[in-house]
């Protein structure tokens, strides 16, 4: 398929309209919910294993535990998302999860010592299974729902839902539910969430064939062939190929963003480390402004070239603050907060930052819908998901400790020179395939 750009109106793009088809509308307030249930319950079992072990050591096994069915299920459950149904793939991990979430109350409230721990450790593997099947499910659903000319705005909508959905759930669900109903009261208000989500999942209509019964009864025979048809797919399709690498390339930044954004206001800015919320709050803001360029005016340009912008973007906003940090780091007790004129940059190429992160990511993530066949396209997202989750988390945990050793500006550096060489071959790419 062509992603060419579209010959639309303006209005047939704009957020409103993608809300005015109710399917979509629908499966957009569900995951608003879920999504909003998954980081509640992350944040309140992080908080239950702090209080249960007084151990920095078992709650990084945890960590690991919460990551490890990425590696283990993502491909298998690529076979599993292009054989069956995705709504009632989404209706089975949300149901699912209900009494998942409602087992820790049990749990929490009978078990003791050994026993709870190894029930958090299996309960927390099970909740991340079920994640790893239902979000590549649901980013398969959505070229189901809406017309190939508003997918650029369909899945910028969804790129916003999941910065809302982190808000709702870190900020209120799980504090708010913690200090009102303890540990045991967050589980039951996270598990009703979770019962809402399958409530506004079921009455979505989407056309998708049947599962094939034939199909099913040779997936574990042709296992090992049926992921590397996946793998070839992507390799032999340039331009999916360069698309996930993208994705995985936004996947590490966000992360290593995140680790390195309050060193760099209390280091740099010599600001209090909890004023980086002014970051953050500014890179939202330029997500929601991307959200609206693409609802409005995006749909007319090439995906490839919004995707070069969007790195280019983040390129530049990553050399003014390199240039912030090599001209104001601090350390020690020498301290002195920064000025309002300084924090005000800041914040400025924090809005570059989440504008042009939230392009990328954007264009790419249409790129893999729109280029890869509806019978493969489950295989092909989960490929792309566990490429993003790998190519992030090494370089995150490495990069936050190099920051320590040789300080934030050397860090930043690499980071710009990096991301300001990928703009460059995306670039040269996206003219390649113009000129095809």
């Amino acid at each position: 398929m062509s992603t060419q750009p579209t010959q639309s109106s303006p209005e047939q793009n704009a957020i409103a309209a993608i809300f005015q088809n109710r399917n979509f509308g629908l499966l957009w307030v569900s995951q608003l919910f879920g999504q909003s249930a998954q980081d509640a319950i992350f944040f309140v079992q992080m908080v239950m294993m702090e209080d249960m072990t007084r151990s920095s050591a078992l709650v990084g096994l945890w960590v690991l535990v919460f990551n490890l069915p990425s590696l283990l299920f993502s491909l298998p459950f690529g076979m599993i998302i292009d054989r069956f149904r995705k709504k009632h793939i989404l209706l089975f991990c949300n149901i699912s999860r209900v009494f998942v979430v409602a087992a820790f109350i049990f749990l929490h409230h009978y078990s003791r010592g050994r026993g709870l721990l190894w029930a958090v450790y299996i309960l927390t593997f099970v909740l991340s299974a079920l994640g790893q099947l239902s979000d590549p499910a649901e980013v398969a659903m959505v070229p189901l729902l809406v017309a190939d000319k508003q997918l650029l705005t369909a899945n910028s909508v969804f790129r916003l839902l999941f910065n809302v959905a982190q808000v709702l759930g870190l900020l209120f669900l799980a504090p708010l539910s913690i200090k009102f109903g303890g540990v045991e009261g967050a589980f039951a208000a996270i598990s009703l969430t979770y019962l809402l989500t399958s409530v506004l999942i079921w009455p979505i209509s989407v056309s998708e064939p049947p599962p094939n019964v034939r199909l099913l009864q040779s997936a574990l025979p042709r296992l090992w062939d049926e992921l590397r048809a996946g793998w070839r797919f992507i390799v032999a399709k340039q331009a999916v190929f360069v698309a996930i690498c993208q994705h995985a390339l936004m996947t590490m930044l966000t992360m290593i963003i995140a680790v390195l954004a309050p060193g760099f206001v209390a280091r740099v800015l010599g600001m209090q480390t909890t004023d980086a919320v002014y970051i953050f709050f500014a890179a939202g803001v330029g997500m929601f402004g991307v959200t609206l360029f693409t609802s409005h005016v995006g749909y007319r340009y090439r995906r490839e070239m919004l995707t070069a912008v969007g790195l280019l973007t983040i390129g530049l906003a990553l050399l003014g603050f390199t240039l912030v940090a090599w001209n104001n780091e601090v350390t020690g007790e020498t301290v002195a907060r920064g000025s309002p004129g300084l924090i005000l940059q800041v914040m400025l190429m924090a809005l570059a930052l989440g504008a042009g992160g939230t392009l990328t990511a954007v264009g790419a993530q249409t790129i893999v819908q729109e280029r890869t066949p509806l019978e493969i396209r489950g295989r092909v997202i989960t490929a792309e998901f566990l490429f993003a989750n790998i190519s992030g988390l090494i370089p995150m945990l490495l990069i936050s400790s190099l920051a320590d050793f040789i300080g934030i500006p050397e860090v930043l550096t690499g980071l710009t020179l990096l991301l300001l060489i990928s703009a460059g071959l995306s670039f040269r790419f996206a003219q390649f395939l113009a000129q095809e």
